[in-house]
């Protein structure tokens, strides 16, 4: 039953999350009878939670091209950073042979069970493992404020996830990005994309959405540590690292940093495919560009996250974008 503080939305988001968690339990090659039977239950729980069901199979059965391409693409990526792992040439014949269904129904099971596509699903249409494993986790367009006990306060920004580090006054982001702010004497750790940080009554902004992370310190000061490199970063300044190591520490833009917490996302100069980019992290569904060349125009506007779905609109009428609505909040940019 809907909460005194639920409305019809949150109701619905809920159920189309659940839908999405069910689906990818069912198709994950570790399904149970009794995982078959708990569904059946869920599913007649309500009309909601039937329709939730079979607006879902709606956005399936018309994404199917859409989604065998953007799985390919993950999967050769995937592939990339994991030559001669067993694993590859069972999806590869898969990804190639005649039939989408028989993808859509073995390969992605397959990928769901190795932790492949399960990670970074294809579309972002089921809920990746961190989504449901995270201590802590905010929904697409939610933002949350966490108060962790010690002096220790996060304000989760949308697609986020957090975890509690075992046996230390530490978190690990996972994905997406936060502010944190830590009071008093005692040390806090973070640690996100293979790096670490230490911060000792400070206050600042990490985030995590692709494969470097950028951390401002806001107030204070962070000392950053990746792969045996070490930067102090002092109130006002920021850092890149990945994978490889650290980038030099440079002055932040503390307005554009800031920004999301204000509820406004503004552009200037930026590419189009990034600034979809950073939309879709806001925008339940997904906006796909089908146009490399639209992609590289530059955009100048500013977009209030309360009004999200009026991006699409000024993008049509400033750059002559045409576009193509489907089921799930699915457009196509081109």
């Amino acid at each position: 039953m809907m909460s005194a503080m639920s409305s019809p939305d949150t109701e619905t988001s809920m159920l189309e999350r659940q839908a999405r968690a069910w689906w990818a339990r069912l198709h994950s090659g570790q399904a149970t009878r009794a995982d078959a039977d708990a569904f059946r239950q869920w599913a007649a729980l309500s009309a909601a939670h039937a329709q939730a069901w079979r607006e879902l199979m709606r956005v399936w059965s018309a994404l199917d091209p859409l989604l065998a391409e953007e799985a390919a693409r993950q999967a050769e990526a995937a592939r990339s950073r994991t030559r001669g792992h067993r694993f590859w040439p069972a999806l590869s014949n898969a990804l190639h042979s005649p039939g989408r269904r028989a993808f859509l129904g073995g390969a992605v099971a397959a990928s769901v069970t190795a932790g492949v596509l399960a990670v970074d699903p294809p579309l972002g249409l089921w809920p990746s493992v961190g989504e449901l494993t995270a201590d802590y986790s905010t929904a697409t367009g939610e933002q949350r404020q966490v108060a962790l006990g010690e002096g220790v306060s996060v304000r989760m920004n949308t697609q986020t996830q957090i975890n509690r580090l075992q046996g230390a006054r530490g978190l690990a982001l996972v994905a997406g990005e936060a502010e944190i702010a830590t009071a008093g004497e005692a040390e806090l750790f973070v640690e996100a994309g293979g790096g670490r940080l230490q911060a000792r009554g400070a206050r600042f902004n990490i985030r995590h959405t692709g494969p470097e992370v950028c951390v401002t310190c806001l107030d204070g000061r962070v000392l950053v540590s990746v792969n045996g490199q070490q930067r102090s970063v002092e109130a006002g300044r920021q850092v890149v690292y990945d994978p490889s190591g650290l980038h030099e520490v440079v002055r932040a833009d503390l307005a554009n940093v800031s920004t999301w917490g204000t509820g406004v996302l503004s552009f200037d100069g930026t590419p189009l495919a990034e600034v979809i980019a950073e939309i879709n992290r806001y925008r339940p569904g997904r906006i796909i560009l089908r146009n490399e060349a639209l992609g590289r125009v530059a955009v100048r506007m500013q977009l209030s996250l309360r009004s999200i779905d009026n991006a699409l609109a000024m993008i049509r009428e400033l750059y002559g974008a045409k576009l193509r609505s489907l089921p799930g909040g699915i457009v196509l940019l081109s």
